[in-house]
């Protein structure tokens, strides 16, 4: 093969070649800097929770070997890169270069005029990659951990929600963040799966796996923040955690914004890990 990649076709994936493609990532991202296994449902599961399609996902191929992919996700005039990795043996030959612009170029072709992507802060490398291709950083999103805790009292006492309420409260609470939560997909995704509550205003959704608990989904209206709604439901959040058993709580994806810090801080949640959005306008691209 020659040094530069050249030989490497870049192509759609086609049907059969899921469990390829799912080896393959076990593989790219053996080396990440946060652990990473997928499976075949895994996989699945996070495409359906960001909207994606199978059909849109571009493989590198050496021979009959998947050596690299990216996994594009387009909804209407905007699209999100959910994946992106060439195995070790096939790095710093152009693979990827060549994978982000057949996914741009896919993007492009659809009307897709705004393509954003994170990175992990302090993953350098791939933040130089991306900016080379002309992307740049945004904002920044924080995934935290904390405890469940004991309380009494939660102002608003919360309710169950169906999963047609929550989906119109979260349509105006989460307008302004980070792909991966702001789709309806997401939420629809979480919902199925989580206990839902409600109060005036606000909303939040929980869920228990073994000893393990995540706050997926806490959002506020517009017109109700710094009223204490969020404090009073993360209260009843981590009350609720208590009392189904859970050790450890995680809440992911959240804007690095003062009034964000401020509730992590006050129910001591520790920062484990930051992301950095990047964008890149594709007009006149």
């Amino acid at each position: 093969m020659a040094a530069d990649g050249k030989e490497i076709r870049v192509e759609q994936l086609s049907e059969g070649q899921l469990d390829a493609l799912i080896e393959a990532q076990n593989r790219i991202f053996e080396d990440y800097i946060i652990q990473i296994r997928s499976s075949r449902q895994f996989f699945m599961d996070f495409l359906r929770s960001v909207g994606g399609d199978l059909r849109e996902v571009i493989v590198s191929m050496d021979g009959d070997q998947i050596v690299g992919y990216v996994c594009p996700v387009i909804d209407g005039d905007e699209a999100w890169i959910g994946g992106l990795g060439v195995l070790p043996s096939h790095r710093r030959r152009g693979i990827g270069t060549r994978l982000m612009l057949a996914a741009e170029e896919k993007c492009r072709s659809k009307g897709v005029r705004e393509v954003t992507l994170e990175v992990i802060e302090g993953n350098d490398l791939a933040k130089r990659f991306y900016e080379k291709l002309g992307y740049a950083g945004s904002r920044r999103y924080l995934t935290a951990e904390g405890r469940p805790a004991r309380f009494e009292g939660f102002g608003q006492m919360p309710e169950p929600a169906t999963q047609a309420e929550i989906v119109r409260m979260h349509a105006r609470s989460y307008a302004d963040t980070c792909w991966q939560k702001r789709t309806v997909h997401a939420i629809m995704s979480s919902a199925r799966g989580a206990e839902r509550y409600k109060v005036d205003g606000g909303f939040v959704l929980l869920r228990v796996v073994e000893t393990n608990a995540f706050i997926p989904f806490l959002g506020v209206l517009p017109e109700k923040r710094r009223t204490g709604v969020a404090t009073s439901l993360t209260r009843f959040a981590l009350n609720r955690l208590w009392n189904l058993g859970a050790f450890k709580v995680t809440v992911y994806n959240v804007n690095e914004d003062l009034p964000t810090l401020r509730l992590l801080d006050m129910f001591d949640f520790k920062v484990t890990m930051k992301e950095i959005e990047m964008k890149k306008n594709m007009a006149g691209k």
